[in-house]
C-alpha cells in the first residue's frame, strides 16, 4: 500500500503536528506500508526562503510543493497527475489541502481520509469567517473522503454534522522516556505561540513562588512560533524570578531527559489544544498535569482522573489551586499517569489506521 500523508508544514518545521506526522509513518512503514509526505516548500515561521522540492529524511520521502497565499489561506501547486501513483491520500487538518485534495482525489477516484487535528480554531481570530467557512466549505469537502479521522471526543462532537464516516481514533503518543519524574520542577512542553498563553504560565509560576513558597524552576521547551523567546524573558525579568525560568527552546532528547528528571509537574494554558499530545508526553513520565479547561485537556483530565485542570486567566486562583494539589501527589499518582499515557499506542493507532483504509478504499464508501 503506497501512501501520501499530506501535511502543511513538515521537516525541518518542529512542531506537534509535524511529530505526529512522523510518528504515524513510521509506524505504518513498520506494518509494511511504503509512505511519503507532501508539503509546503516554505517554513512560516522561519525567513529561509524556500526548500529543496524533494528530500529524504528520517527514510521519510518528502515532496514539496510552491503556493500563493499565506500560512492560514493558501493555494497549493499541487498537479493532479502527481496523486495518481498513490493508493491512499491521507490529509492532517482541515485546511486548503483537505479542500483541493478532497475534490480532486473524488474526481480521481483516489481513496482520500483526513485527519482533524482540531480543524483550524486554534485561535478565537476571525471566528466568524472559519464558523462560516466550516460549515459551508468544510462541510462541503469532508463528503469527498472515504472516512475521517477525529483526534479527540471534542473533534468527534465537532465534526459529526460534517462527515457520515467520522471516526473516533485518538492521537497517539511516543512516551519521553522510561523513567519516572519526580523533582520539584515545571515544565511546558509545545511551540511558543500567542493561543499557548504562556506568559499567562510566568504569571502564575510567578505567584507559586512568591505566595505558595513553592520550590522548584519552571522550564519551557519549544520552538519560536509568534512569540519570541526575548519576549517571555523580559517578562520572568519584571517579575523578578528570571533565575527560576529557564526558556530552552528546542532541544534534543538527551538534553530533554535531563530537566524530566528535575520535574514533577506539567503546565500548560493553552486555549486550544487539537488533542492534548504535549501532556499526555508529560504524563508518560510520571508528571502531574495542571492544564487549562481547554476541551480537549477537559476530556484527558476526566478520563484518567490525574492532575487537575485550573484556568491560567486567573493567576491568582491557580497557583492557589496548583499549590494544594502538589501537596497530595505521590509515588502511585504517578504511575498511574505514566499508565494512563501507555494506553495511547502508536502501534494500536497506525493498525487501526491501516484497517480503515482497507475498510473504506472501495468505489462504494463515500
Amino acid at each position: 500500500m503506497k501512501i501520501l500523508h499530506v501535511v502543511r508544514q513538515f521537516a525541518p518545521a518542529i512542531g506537534g503536528m509535524e511529530v505526529y506526522v512522523r510518528d504515524m509513518i513510521l509506524n505504518q512503514q513498520a506494518l509494511g506500508c511504503d509512505c511519503e509526505v507532501l508539503t509546503l516548500n516554505k517554513v512560516f515561521q522561519k525567513d529561509s526562503g524556500e526548500l529543496a522540492s524533494e528530500e529524504t529524511l528520517n527514510g521519510i520521502k518528502i515532496h514539496r510543493v510552491g503556493f500563493r497565499g499565506k500560512k492560514n489561506y493558501f493555494i497549493p501547486f499541487v498537479a493532479p497527475s502527481f496523486l495518481k501513483e498513490y493508493d491512499i491520500i491521507h490529509v492532517h487538518n482541515t485546511d486548503v489541502f483537505f479542500d483541493y485534495l478532497g475534490l480532486v482525489c473524488r474526481i480521481l477516484k483516489i481513496p482520500a481520509f483526513a485527519t482533524t487535528h482540531g480543524g483550524f480554531f486554534h485561535t478565537q481570530n476571525f471566528s466568524l469567517i472559519k464558523k462560516i467557512y466550516f460549515n459551508t466549505i468544510t462541510r462541503f469537502s469532508a463528503a469527498h473522503y472515504r472516512a475521517i479521522f477525529a483526534s479527540s471526543s471534542n473533534d468527534y462532537e465537532l465534526f459529526k454534522t460534517k462527515s457520515r464516516k467520522l471516526l473516533l481514533t485518538p492521537n497517539a503518543i511516543t512516551p519521553l522516556g522510561d523513567f519516572i519524574g519526580s523533582g520539584n520542577d515545571f515544565i511546558y512542553i509545545g511551540r511558543l505561540a500567542q493561543h499557548k498563553n504562556i506568559d499567562q504560565l510566568i504569571e502564575t509560576f510567578s505567584m507559586l513562588v512568591k505566595d505558595h513558597n513553592i520550590k522548584g524552576n519552571l522550564h519551557i521547551v519549544g520552538p519560536e512560533w509568534d512569540v519570541l523567546r526575548s519576549t517571555l524573558k523580559d517578562q520572568a525579568n519584571r517579575l523578578t524570578i528570571s533565575d527560576r525560568i529557564h526558556i530552552h527552546g528546542f532541544i534534543e532528547q538527551d538534553e530533554m531527559h535531563l530537566i524530566l528528571k528535575q520535574c514533577g509537574s506539567f503546565v500548560s494554558a493553552s486555549s486550544f489544544e487539537g488533542f492534548g499530545m504535549s501532556m499526555l508526553e508529560g504524563m508518560s513520565v510520571g508528571l502531574i498535569p495542571y492544564v487549562q479547561p481547554n476541551g480537549s485537556f477537559r476530556d484527558l483530565i476526566n478520563q484518567g482522573q490525574i492532575g487537575r485542570c485550573v484556568d491560567f486567566s486567573i493567576p491568582e486562583i491557580a497557583a492557589q489551586q496548583i499549590s494544594e494539589s502538589i501537596e497530595l501527589v505521590n509515588n502511585e499518582k504517578r504511575n498511574d499517569a505514566k499508565a494512563f499515557a501507555d494506553q495511547f499506542s502508536w502501534q494500536e493507532l497506525a493498525a487501526k489506521t491501516v484497517n480503515a483504509y482497507n475498510a473504506h478504499s472501495d468505489k462504494d464508501s463515500y
